[in-house]
Formats: C-alpha cells, structure tokens, sequence
C-alpha cells in the first residue's frame, strides 16, 4: 500500500460530514488520488458552509489533516508551530510527500519529510520573489515594506529547501530561480479535462465586446487595470464590457471604482462560479480573455481559456509567457501598462488573422497540457527516481 501525502495552503470547508473546494485543485486532487492506495492531505480547513462555487471533494482514499485557517501574513508566521506540530503526527502515514509552494505549509511538510527520510517532490506555483518587487515599501504606513521583507525571507527558505531536491517548476521565473540548483523541471499548472477542450469558434463578431476575466479579487490579480481599460475603451463608444468571475477582499472596492468610472452597466461581477460546466459557460461567450495580475506562476485560467478556444490577452509576469507565447498563442503586455492593455485589445478584436491564429495554436496546447496529461508527466518522472511507489502500472 502506498500513501501519498499532499502540503498545500489550499482552504477546504468543512460542512455536515463533507469536504468542499474551489477552483481547479479538486480536479488535480482526482487525477493523483488514482496512481496512489491513499492520499493524505494535509490543508487549511475552515469549519463552515461553503462559499458559492465550491463543490464537494468526494472520499474515498483521502484523508484530510486539518490546520488553521489564516487570513495574514503574521497569521500564517504564528501558527508554523501548529502546522509543524500537525505535519509531525502526519508523516509517519506517508511513503512519498509532495510539498505545494510557494507556502509555509509545503516548506513544513519538505522539512519533515527530510527529518524523517520520506522521499518528497516539490512543485512551486508562483515566485514571491517577484512578488515582492511589486510591492511599494512605503505603502499602508510601512507595512509594505514589512511584507516585502516577509516574502524574501520566505524566498530564502524555499531556495534552501529544494536545493538538490525534486522541483517540478510552474513557470520560467521559478524554472530560474531553481534550476541550476535542483533536479529540475518546467511545468504547467493545468485544471482542464481531455473533454473540456472544444474547438475555437469565430469571437468579436457584435458589439459590446465581453471582456472575461477569472480569479480571486485581490491587489494580485489586479483587476482595477480592467477597469482602467475599459473606461478608456468606452471613451467614444460603448463597444466593451467587463465579466468578472471569483471573490476576494477587493470585490467592494472595484464595485466602487467602476461606479466612479460610470462603469456599473458595463461591468458584471458574476461571484464565484463552480469549476466545470457553470464555469466553462462565460468563456464561451466572452470575446477575449484577460489576465491583469501582478505576479502569477502558469495560472490554470489561461488554460482553461485556450482550452474553450477564448483568445487570451495577458500580462508578461512571472510564469505567463511559458504559456502565452507572445503572438503565438495570444497577446502580451507589460504589467500594470493600461495603454499595452487597451492596444492589445484593439488589436485582437480587429486582426482576424492573428486572432484565429492565436485560438488555433492555443487549442492544440490546451490539448497537450489537461490534467491526465500534465499528472502522468509529473508522475513519470517521480516514479523513475522511486520506483517502488510506482505500484501501477496505469492510475487507478
């Protein structure tokens, strides 16, 4: 029997006797569960009714170790002595660990499976690095520059704890920052199916044209340069308008913003959606997806947006060009640029070759990076250094 334990600073909710999640981790969780006897999660559990757009996690071979849920930076400091005292009692029931960064969570689980002799794969998600290169030192009285202090201390911390180990890298700035000093490998983050991919279809063909973007409202994500844009798109005419879907801290401060931009008629905040056919539905009727955010790692939306055929624009941060390859597979901008932003725009609605070009070439590479497809290469290659794990040889 082999047992796979899972870091990750994923929320779960707790509700009647049942797991719920959002976003794409649940698919991703499905798929690995199948290549091993058991999976043991340990996660950040909050014991309450789940938020609209979750969906329930079904058992099975897993189970969950719960921790915390925080909301701050300091919280997450605080409670390290929790998650390591939990992370202690845990790994006597793993064979092989697979530490999600970037999170104190992982960087906990890959300390303890090294105390303890458990073989253990990482894979980061994003780079706080750059991250903190985004953030202005003196903003919120000074706290930015505690934040950004934060983040390179964390930096240090995983930089030590993947040298000379396992690293499936999301993204060409985590491919950098280690791949010179750890078995190393680029990946993408991928939440779509071998069924989700549909064939591309004509998109801009009647005003107003819908703008799509997908992901937690926070300063991250940057969804205030969407409104900026659109603002400036409308100037003449009311050509465009704005669908965004997720939640987050930010949601009453750009419904204020886009009530200051006389934007409420053009902008929808849809909320959280659950992943799957509620969520493929906007994608389809979006002419052109848009991705703001300020640092990301290979953000699972842009794939999902090749995979429904919506032509991607997308800002040059991070892991983003590894997927977006710049007038290939869609459009690139510099970040926080509202004038790159609004040109890119013009320029997908109104060059029909190149827009095609870019849902055709996207589509194929959706094809390649689905789930199955993305888990099984990861997996390949942790089987080949432990082959012992490899008890199957197909998933479940």
């Amino acid at each position: 029997m082999t047992t796979l334990g899972i870091f990750t600073v994923k929320v779960f909710y707790l509700h009647d006797g049942r797991y719920f999640t959002y976003g794409g981790f649940g698919d991703y969780l499905a798929e690995i569960r199948k290549y091993f006897d058991k999976v043991v999660l340990v996660a950040h559990v909050r014991r309450s009714a789940p938020p609209p757009g979750c969906y329930a996690v079904p058992g099975g071979n897993l189970e969950i170790v719960p921790l915390p849920v925080v909301s701050s930076e300091l919280g997450a400091l605080v409670t390290i002595p929790i998650v390591f005292w939990r992370s202690l009692g845990a790994i006597s029931k793993m064979d092989v660990v697979h530490a999600r960064l970037p999170d104190y969570t992982g960087i906990v689980g890959a300390v303890v499976a090294r105390m303890y002799g458990v073989a253990c794969f990482h894979q980061i998600i994003d780079d706080w690095q750059v991250l903190a290169r985004t953030i202005p030192l003196t903003s919120k009285f000074g706290l930015g520059a505690l934040l950004r202090a934060h983040l390179l201390v964390y930096d240090w911390f995983e930089r030590r704890v993947c040298r000379g180990q396992m690293v499936f890298a999301q993204g060409d700035s985590c491919y950098a920052k280690h791949g010179k000093s750890s078995d190393c490998e680029l990946v993408l983050s991928s939440a779509h199916h071998v069924g989700d991919v549909v064939a591309p279809r004509p998109r801009f063909e009647r005003a107003p044209y819908t703008i799509l973007n997908v992901g937690r409202l926070n300063s991250v994500k940057n969804q205030a340069l969407l409104l900026q844009a659109l603002a400036r798109l409308n100037e003449n005419a009311d050509d465009w308008r704005l669908v965004v879907v997720g939640s987050g801290p930010q949601e009453a401060e750009l419904r204020l913003m886009a009530k200051k931009l006389n934007l409420e008629q053009w902008v929808t905040f849809a909320g959280q959606l659950a992943h799957g056919v509620e969520l493929w539905k906007p994608y389809d009727a979006a002419d052109v997806f848009v991705l703001s955010s300020v640092s990301e790692g290979t953000p699972k939306v842009l794939l999902e947006a090749m995979a429904r055929g919506t032509p991607v624009v997308a800002s040059a941060v991070s892991g983003v060009p590894t997927a977006v390859k710049h007038e290939k597979r869609g459009l690139l901008f510099a970040s926080g640029d509202v004038d790159g932003l609004v040109s890119a725009l013009g320029r997908m609605r109104d060059d029909t070759r190149l827009r095609t070009g870019c849902q055709l070439r996207a589509v194929e590479f959706a094809r390649e990076q689905t789930v199955e497809a993305a888990t099984r290469r990861m997996l390949d290659k942790v089987f080949v250094r432990w082959p012992k794990f490899a008890l199957k040889v197909s998933p479940q």
